[in-house]
């Protein structure tokens, strides 16, 4: 390259401040990773590596939340397995009450003193049962179906304003001067619509007097069921979709039963089988051709038996006849499969949840709300419920416990996956350590040469002097 001797432009200096500069710059950088330990500080370090970092770092940071979220529902479920041994216990002292009292060597008023304690630990049941909570949450006395859908809990004692309860047609039905054996459903508090949706699927049944027929009532939101009315065991699906109202209901279970709007039976004309067309119109069901007959005053239902003779009578009977229950014949056990659902978030991302059904086991749904030992007939089949009830808990206890393994194996694998995409971000964002010294020490030295050479390139327009002497 020709050399020329110009002081305005000195191009050695300014090609030395160059490379000063690009050495200052490599060290900064350097220094900034060695300092933060990072590789990637800002996106111009790497783009394309920033995005995958940053989208690692929210997966990570999820799967350390749902480490904790999966404690708690561990947690949880250890709370509802407790609570549901000590439903395990008393009901295994209700059992041995139940087998003692069922031996003939007992009096009644022994078996009183029995049904006493039995009462307060069907009591202390549903206790447990409804006051078993986390965080706020009741965990052993579920309102949903399998399908999660939400359903009125109870019979229909919850939402009348009274209700025979008592096991048998024990209130009275009064026509004329005589009285009838009879159970009441008393449907004034019933005010609006909502009021009677929580009827939807809840009904009663009862027995004759003088035989085991059983006679059910269901309430039903449109389209009911007429096909059951000839059973042996008769179902009358009373439609209540367009019902506001206590006495509008007990008109339509009246109408739908006798084929005709406020229609009244006179159980003075027929004390025996009334005959259709004469004591009850010719369009009225089978529901109502037998002894059992209904009535209505205002919100107030009277479920009856048509023959006096019966009024004075101990109901029900020993071989269940002359029952009043609060359940459709045949249908309980649909009513008790009711569940608290929830989803644990297990993984980082959305969907990624396990679902957990913590089954009802309230008293009520265990079928043993009225559970009697004061009989030797009644502690015997006390047995046999609580063994049914026994074996229900047992397989809800099961289904916890298989919870709580599941969970602790989402624990596990959240934890490996955790550690192995933090593994792998940090071959993305982290910054070799050595590495980066070793590239600050050379740039150090370059920057050091840089700025001797700028400082010799600065004395070299000092030649020109010399040729002005």
């Amino acid at each position: 390259m020709e050399f020329l001797m110009i002081i305005n432009s000195n191009i050695a200096a300014l090609n030395a401040f160059n490379k000063l500069k690009k050495n200052n710059s490599k060290t900064s950088t350097a220094m900034e990773k060695l300092s933060s330990g990072l590789r990637i500080n800002k996106a111009g370090d790497d783009p394309a590596g920033l995005a995958i970092s940053e989208k690692m770092r929210a997966q990570i940071r999820g799967l350390v939340q749902a480490q904790r979220n999966i404690l708690d529902g561990i947690s949880l479920v250890q709370v509802a397995e407790g609570g549901m041994s000590e439903i395990h216990s008393s009901l295994q002292r209700i059992r041995e009450l139940s087998v003692q009292s069922s031996n003939g060597t007992y009096t009644d008023e022994d078996r009183n003193s029995m049904q006493i304690e039995v009462t307060q630990l069907i009591n202390q049941v549903s206790t447990i049962a409804n006051n078993t909570e986390f965080n706020g949450l009741p965990l052993l006395s579920g309102q949903y179906d399998k399908g999660g859908n939400k359903v009125a809990l109870g019979s229909l004692d919850q939402y009348v304003q009274y209700i025979t309860t008592t096991g048998g047609i024990t209130d009275t039905y009064t026509y004329g001067s005589n009285n009838y054996a009879s159970a009441i459903i008393d449907f004034s508090n019933i005010n609006s619509a909502n009021d009677v949706y929580n009827l939807v699927g809840k009904g009663v049944y009862y027995t004759c007097c003088t035989c085991s027929k059983a006679y059910s009532i269901k309430f039903v939101d449109g389209n009911p069921d007429t096909s059951r009315l000839n059973d042996p065991n008769p179902v009358m699906e009373v439609d209540v979709s367009a019902i506001t109202n206590g006495t509008d209901l007990v008109d339509k279970i009246i109408e739908t039963a006798y084929g005709q709007s406020g229609f009244v039976y006179d159980p003075t004309s027929n004390s025996g089988i009334p005959t259709i067309g004469t004591h009850v119109p010719s369009n009225a069901t089978s529901f109502v051709t037998h002894f059992s007959q209904l009535a209505a005053d205002g919100g107030k239902l009277y479920i009856y038996d048509n023959r006096p003779t019966y009024a004075t009578w101990s109901w029900p009977s020993s071989n269940g006849r002359g029952a009043f229950e609060l359940n459709v014949y045949g249908e309980s056990e649909e009513e008790r499969d009711l569940f608290l659902h929830l989803n644990i978030q297990a993984g980082s991302q959305s969907g990624h949840s396990t679902r957990i059904s913590i089954p009802n086991v309230t008293a009520k749904h265990l079928n043993i709300d009225h559970l009697s030992v004061a009989s030797e007939v009644n502690a015997n089949a006390a047995i046999t419920m609580i063994d049914h009830a026994i074996s229900r808990v047992s397989s809800a206890r099961t289904t916890v416990g298989a919870y709580q393994n599941r969970l602790e194996h989402s624990l596990a694998n959240a934890s490996n996956y955790e550690i192995r995409l933090t593994s792998a971000e940090s071959l993305i964002r982290d910054t070799d350590m050595a590495k980066q010294m070793m590239e600050m020490t050379k740039n150090n030295i370059l920057s050091q040469v840089s700025q001797s050479m700028l400082a010799q390139a600065n004395l070299h327009p000092q030649s020109v002097l010399q040729l002005l002497q």
